[in-house]
C-alpha cells in the first residue's frame, strides 16, 4: 500500500459509490442488483451497504417495490451546503463593497 492511499478502504470507497449511484434516480430509485452490477461486486456487499446508509439517514427502500432512493440525510446535506456558499458570497460581496466606494 502507498502512502496515498495508506487510509483508503474499500468498504467505505463502495459505499461513497452507492451514494453516488442513488443520486442518479430520486424518484424511482435503484435496484440492488442493479448496484452490484455497476460496481461489480457480490449482492450481499450491497445489502449490508444499503442497510448502513439506511441506518444513518443516507437512503431509504420502497416497499412497494424494494428499490432504494437516497434519504433526507443527502437533501438536507445540499441545503448545507448551498446556505454556506450564500453565506461566504454574501461576504465577499461586503468585502469588494467595502473596497469600491467611492469616498
Amino acid at each position: 500500500m502507498s502512502a496515498d492511499n495508506k487510509y483508503t478502504n474499500d468498504a467505505q470507497q463502495r459505499l461513497l459509490k452507492v451514494v453516488m449511484l442513488l443520486g442518479e434516480d430520486v424518484i424511482t430509485g435503484i435496484a440492488p442488483a442493479q448496484i452490484a452490477k455497476a460496481l461489480n461486486v457480490p449482492a450481499p456487499y450491497v445489502t449490508r451497504d444499503l442497510d448502513n446508509l439506511k441506518t444513518a439517514g443516507w437512503a431509504i427502500q420502497q416497499e412497494e417495490t424494494g428499490r432504494w432512493l437516497l434519504g433526507t440525510k443527502a437533501g438536507a446535506l445540499g441545503v448545507k451546503v448551498m446556505a454556506s456558499i450564500d453565506r461566504a458570497d454574501r461576504k465577499v460581496s461586503e468585502a469588494r463593497n467595502r473596497f469600491t466606494r467611492s469616498n
